[in-house]
């Protein structure tokens, strides 16, 4: 996603493009995370646009380790205009100066002490860069409100740390969380995400949005009551044409009473296969009256595809696979081995099927 952000900056040539915090999701990012960063970056600064960015809590190590910004910035690819501590500065861009004021990740109770000792530059154009919460979120947690973090005198306020798009205009000035270029939890869930584009040449800032499109998918299925249920919702979503590996968020309905059940343990299975086979990037699975379960990858010791996913994967129908397990397993003992057989037998459609699953082997 952040790719398409790169592509839109060079495409519209713009004179600078600002971050304003978490550009990295851990702050010690893994070795692809950073080369796909660097990437991007460098396409970016080979087109001579300066990177323009600030520390969230996630950009900030919590031991005595170095930034992954600065690493960025000592390869030459960024500008970290705020680590620690708030900084008011200049940046030269092809249409001239450009203010700043930039203010990273600080918690709750120190906000009110780094605003006391904010400065704001002294020029034509300035920009306010916070990755902050306001109060006007209306969140369990924030940090200040727009009245208390003294926008007036910027042309623009570009803000970080909330995921979702969300502007204002306060006093004459426009007020920005563009919103991530990634989903990272199913509250994110919008199949919408955006960049700004800010026009700083006129009396006051004026704001546009490219909706970007290249965005990963949260895919909700809620209300499933048996493994069935959750083999035919997934294959209604046909993953493999998704251009993204997609995150999965499943929520069992309470009547299933999975809690020790091993309808439960083959529905966390068939979610660790999907990991597996790379077609959902990882998955949260709401269990009624449990914490929630998230799976994010599987090891190299991970286990070899269960009975369950193999056989839905050559069938491709729920209850078919449904059947052909019973058959195979045996569980129910001969006598129902033959009832099974006969059902299948019985029913025209579920023949039919067979026979089409027959004919592509």
């Amino acid at each position: 996603m952040f790719d398409e952000v790169v592509e839109v900056a060079i495409r519209e040539r713009v004179d600078g493009v600002i971050h304003c915090g978490d550009l990295f999701d851990d702050p010690e990012p893994s070795p692809r995370a950073f080369y796909n960063a660097v990437k991007s970056l460098k396409k970016l600064s080979g087109a001579g646009i300066p990177f323009l960015v600030i520390a969230g809590q996630h950009d900030q190590p919590k031991r005595a380790e170095v930034s992954p910004l600065k690493v960025l910035e000592e390869v030459g690819v960024a500008r970290l205009l705020a680590l620690g501590k708030p900084s008011t500065g200049v940046v030269n861009l092809r249409s001239g100066e450009l203010g700043f004021t930039a203010i990273p990740y600080t918690p709750p109770g120190a906000m009110h002490g780094v605003l006391r000792e904010l400065r704001k530059p002294d020029t034509r154009r300035s920009v306010l860069m916070a990755h902050l919460l306001l109060k006007e979120l209306n969140l369990p947690t924030s940090h200040v409100s727009l009245a208390e973090l003294g926008v007036s005198g910027f042309s623009y306020v570009a803000l970080g740390d909330y995921h979702l798009r969300w502007s204002t205009n306060y006093s004459g000035v426009p007020v920005v969380y563009p919103g991530s270029t990634e989903a990272l939890d199913v509250l994110e869930s919008s199949d919408e995400r955006y960049v700004a584009m800010v026009d700083l040449s006129g009396e006051s800032a004026s704001v546009s949005w490219v909706k970007l499109s290249r965005f990963r998918k949260i895919l909700v299925v809620d209300n499933v009551s048996s493994f069935a249920d959750l083999q035919r919702a997934i294959l209604r979503y046909r993953l493999e044409e998704l251009g993204k590996k997609p995150m999965l968020y499943v929520k069992l309905s309470p009547k299933g009473g999975y809690t020790s059940s091993s309808e439960r343990v083959r529905i966390e299975q068939l979610l660790r296969d999907l990991v597996r086979q790379g077609k959902i990037l990882n998955y949260r699975l709401v269990l009624p009256g449990v914490e929630e379960v998230e799976g994010s990858g599987v090891s190299e010791e991970a286990p070899p595809p269960t009975l369950d996913y193999v056989v839905y994967e050559v069938v491709k129908d729920p209850e078919l696979s449904e059947l052909l397990l019973k058959i195979i397993r045996g569980s129910e003992g001969g006598e129902g081995i033959r009832k099974v057989i006969d059902d299948v037998l019985a029913n025209e459609r579920l023949v039919e099927k067979l026979r089409k699953v027959v004919s592509k082997r």
